[in-house]
């Protein structure tokens, strides 16, 4: 402990790391004359010398005095051999860590190796450089909460129990109202982000599962979904088709044939993603597939953090992902849930292009104002012209395609292919997903700690854990229940369109406060079909305005596609106060082209 102590390679770590060393570590003895690592060996061993003095030799016979209480820094700093020979002048007492566990260490202070090659540095030099992994290693430590975390934590308590108490009280049954008052602890959790965003719903569902409100089929009922292959095939293809090189051999090929303008730069990935939306059902795939491109476009152009040019880049890539998604029933999994709750007649009406003829309004609309408000609110410039020889150069440089990138764009297009033939061959789309995962795995294209780690595995449980809030819901009739409550209150329609479009505003945009978009776009429309029947108005346009309106968010939990990027860290470089801006004002542009269809759908006889 006192070699451990003294050391300033090591002496820096946390309790856990040095009770590991200790663990590892072996006492030996050179006499003068003896070699205590060689140049060319095995880097098996850092040495923390105890007494004794020693020379360092260099390759070219170079000697320098052993100024550090250590030797063989090689092994720490993960060099696969030593450098230089060290050579005992005296006796010398030393303790050896192997490798193996200075590697274990590393993982939890990843400056060793750094600090150790600066050492050997320093020896060599003669001249001490760096300052010890000590300033810079960082173990589990725990930090006092803040006003707002505390206040969230009161909240996340007293809460619930005030909103159990209440829905006792306002006739609810005992079910119902542990559930409000589970539901409310979530978005109180997910309001003052006093935990990581996937963790409130694994909490409600063990919740759920500990006072036996709905069976574990029900609630772990997304586990078992065809979702989870869907979601674990299409990130492993957006990993592989980023890990293999392909989506950067992809946007130098965009970039050298686009003008050097922003516009274009942003407008082929909002592109993209709108080509993506008619066979990829979900705004969370496609944004897994369109996100390698954006890094490696945002660090081709070399756009500089916090700048416009990066945050207009973001919002076009978060745009692609969900501005079309509302415009076929193909596009949404909501979508495609509730157009089963019209009649069959109406169902192959719009199943086809005819949901997107009648949105046809919308979808215009909607392009429109994103190119207004990014031209208005993000007049992005590029800082640098683009270098386009360098780009024809580095596309020269890359060669013909390879084994990988050839297997991720195979994998790619046959994804794609049997999503958008799905009517033909009638094959899930998760299966498909499925086979494209498995071909990967076989071919070798993840390895095991590449499907470890390059996945978003707090995502899929986020993505998960809401699929199971709402299949709770459904098991408990809650969704019903809303929508007996709401629907009676709906009378002052009487016939008005406009009023039914300012109605359906009010609900989804109230019901996404507190549930996700799939579960809030369903129960709007259960609560406004029969509305609309009533009042003479197709129950399309409540769909339509169910998806469209569900989109609408304010506060970060409300967006998977937004937790997404924030969790592969793509949203911490952007100007927040920017994109803010750009969000709420597409918020309110998905309310005026509501307004704007309002004359079409008249005159295609939809009211």
């Amino acid at each position: 402990m006192d070699v451990l102590t003294r050391d300033p390679l090591v002496a820096g770590f946390d309790r856990l790391a040095l009770a590991r060393l200790v663990g590892s570590m072996e006492r030996v003895e050179w006499a003068p004359g003896a070699v205590l690592c060689a140049a060319g060996q095995s880097a098996e061993y850092l040495y923390l010398i105890e007494s004794g003095t020693a020379v360092l030799t260099t390759p070219t016979g170079r000697q320098a005095p052993l100024r550090a209480l250590h030797c063989g820094e090689e092994a720490a700093a993960g060099l696969a051999h030593y450098a230089c020979t060290v050579t005992a002048t005296s006796q010398v007492i030393a303790w050896r860590l192997p490798r193996v566990t200075l590697a274990d260490v590393a993982q939890v202070h990843p400056t060793l190796a750094t600090e150790a090659l600066l050492s050997l540095a320093s020896t060599l030099g003669g001249e001490a450089i760096g300052g010890g992994v000590g300033k810079g290693a960082a173990g589990t430590k725990w930090s006092p909460l803040n006003g707002r975390e505390i206040g969230g934590w009161i909240a996340a308590i007293v809460l619930p129990a005030g909103i159990y108490f209440g829905c006792v009280s306002g006739g609810l049954t005992t079910q119902s109202a542990l559930f409000a008052a589970i539901l409310g602890m979530v978005v109180v959790m997910w309001l003052f982000a006093i935990v990581d965003e996937f963790i409130p719903p694994i909490i409600a569902i063990v919740a759920t599962l500990f006072v036996g409100l709905a069976p574990p089929a029900v609630a772990l009922g997304g586990f078992a979904s065809p979702s989870l292959m869907t979601m674990i095939g299409v990130f492993a293809l957006a990993s592989t088709i980023a890990s293999s090189g392909l989506s950067y051999r992809v946007m130098l090929w965009v970039l050298a044939r686009l003008p050097d303008r922003p516009f274009w730069q942003q407008t082929s990935i909002l592109l993209g993603g709108m080509a993506l939306s008619p066979i990829v059902p979900s705004g969370n795939s496609r944004l897994s597939i369109l996100l390698p491109l954006y890094r490696d476009m945002a660090d081709g152009l070399r756009l500089p953090p916090r700048s416009t040019a990066l945050t207009a880049l973001m919002a076009a890539t978060l745009s692609g992902a969900l501005l079309f998604s509302p415009m076929m029933a193909t596009s949404k999994p909501s979508s495609i849930a509730t157009l089963n709750l019209l009649s069959v007649q109406a169902q192959h009406e719009f199943s086809g292009l005819f949901w997107l003829v009648a949105a046809g309004v919308a979808m215009v609309g909607l392009v429109g104002f994103h190119f207004l408000f990014m031209r208005w609110l993000l007049p992005a410039e590029n800082p640098n012209p683009l270098p386009k020889e360098r780009i024809r150069g580095q596309l020269q440089l890359l060669g013909p395609l390879g084994f990988a990138e050839w297997l991720a764009l195979g994998s790619f297009v046959a994804f794609l292919a049997g999503t958008a033939t799905v009517s033909l061959h009638h094959v899930q789309p998760s299966w498909i997903a499925g086979c494209v995962l498995v071909t990967l795995l076989v071919c070798g294209s993840l390895g095991k700690m590449d499907f470890r780690k390059q996945l978003d595995w707090p995502m899929v449980f986020f993505l998960l854990g809401i699929d199971g809030l709402v299949r709770i819901m459904s098991y408990l009739k809650v969704d019903a229940l809303i929508a007996k409550v709401v629907s009676g209150h709906l009378g002052f329609i009487d016939g008005s369109i406009e009023l039914f479009v300012l109605a359906a505003l009010v609900i989804t945009v109230a019901l996404r406060i507190g549930l996700p978009i799939a579960a809030s776009a369903l129960i709007s429309a259960v609560i406004l079909i029969p509305v609309a029947e009533a009042n003479h108005i197709n129950p399309w346009i409540c769909i339509f305005l169910a998806a469209l309106f569900s989109d609408i968010w304010f506060f970060p939990y409300q967006s998977s596609v937004w937790m997404q990027a924030a969790s592969k860290g793509q949203t911490e470089a952007i100007n927040r106060v920017q994109f803010t801006r750009y969000n709420q004002c597409m918020n309110a542009a998905r309310v005026a082209v509501a307004f704007l269809s309002i004359p079409y759908w008249k005159w295609l006889e939809l009211q």
